[in-house]
């Protein structure tokens, strides 16, 4: 399946220190930002996993061309700057390399609350165009402030959607896999009258205290502005949005049934390990031991494109090319998943294991 993947973008590209021209790139004492066609000359050299917090992480994602790359940058000229040349490096590797630029979210501690509401909005209606148009969502949360890395975070646990994250120091992509949390998100539907008006318009502070009083479960939703007006609260607002989508997604998607038979009669591979990479029997071996997995067998037609991809939606096929020393093994793995989106979640666990 095409993926959404969305990106938080920060500065890197600009304030990493080493061999590029504008090593060490200082906002704060006034420097002006570097070339456009400079930054875009080195980026198309430069190694990945140096180059910035962005490329380092996306690196490992296995990008192709059916892939949607958004990149979610904050309301700054270096912020955007960042977005523009990285959009420019992805542009023809996936499908498209859209923009979004997250109004208010800066430097500013004042704004920077209604900034993380417009990240709430902007991350969820792209999640919503994603899946009505059959991409699966994922979020890339390493770039960008540590606050909107947070909410994004957790708007992924909260919907079900896998978020991945690479430490400059980490050699390995840590996933936080869709988590099966049960949260109240009924607790906005008892409460929707209230939502509803407190979005409407701006409400004064004496008249949001007189519904507080009913319902003191809300108080931690909101907060007082210096203008005497109450609000909801970032917290607040991202609990109501995400709880709408959550209640609108309906059925939580469930793991397919097991395959009866035991793992010694999945295996479809011939024992020879001629040409081979090192440690596909225990690989093959995993694999087969999955109560989802019916059986494992060798398809050349994952010899090239992604590693991991639903190959079957139907049938339950997933391809996926297990590499190590310069070897690579194309495998099909067949399985009791029906359909595109019990097919995804399976894969997103197979992906673990690659």
């Amino acid at each position: 399946m095409a993926r959404e993947i969305l990106c938080t973008v920060g500065t890197s590209l600009l304030t990493n220190r080493d061999d590029r021209p504008w090593s060490g790139w200082n906002q704060a004492q006034g420097e002006p930002l570097p070339a456009p066609a400079a930054v875009d000359d080195w980026l198309r050299q430069a190694d990945p996993a140096r180059a910035s917090a962005e490329t380092n992480t996306l690196r490992l994602l296995d990008l192709d061309e059916r892939d949607t790359l958004s990149l979610l940058h904050s309301d700054t000229p270096e912020g955007r700057f960042c977005a523009e040349r990285l959009a420019e490096f992805y542009r023809g590797l996936v499908r498209e390399v859209p923009l979004e630029k997250i109004g208010e979210l800066g430097y500013g501690a004042r704004n920077f609350s209604r900034g993380l509401k417009a990240l709430v909005e902007i991350v969820l209606k792209r999640v919503r165009a994603a899946r009505q148009q059959g991409r699966t969502p994922i979020f890339c949360a390493t770039g960008g402030f540590k606050a909107e890395i947070a909410f994004l975070n957790l708007i992924g646990a909260l919907l079900e959607i896998e978020v991945v994250y690479l430490h400059e120091l980490h050699r390995e992509l840590v996933r936080l896999p869709r988590l099966p949390l049960a949260w109240d998100a009924e607790f906005v539907g008892r409460h929707r009258d209230f939502f509803r008006w407190i979005d409407e318009e701006p409400r004064r502070t004496s008249d949001v205290e007189s519904w507080l009083r009913a319902r003191p479960d809300l108080r931690f939703l909101v907060e007082d502005a210096a203008d005497g007006y109450t609000y909801l609260s970032a917290a607040g607002d991202l609990l109501n949005r995400v709880a709408q989508e959550r209640l609108a997604m309906g059925p939580r998607l469930r793991w397919p049934p097991p395959d009866p038979r035991p793992p010694e009669e999945k295996n479809r591979l011939a024992a020879a390990a001629h040409h081979r990479p090192p440690g596909w029997e225990r690989l093959v071996r995993r694999l087969c031991e999955i109560d989802a997995v019916r059986l494992v067998r060798y398809d050349d037609r994952m010899s090239r494109g992604a590693r991991l991809r639903v190959l079957d939606a139907e049938g339950g096929v997933i391809g996926l090319r297990y590499e190590a020393r310069d070897l690579a093994l194309p495998l099909a793995v067949e399985t009791t998943a029906a359909g595109e989106a019990q097919c995804e979640l399976v894969a997103s666990y197979l992906r673990t294991l690659v």
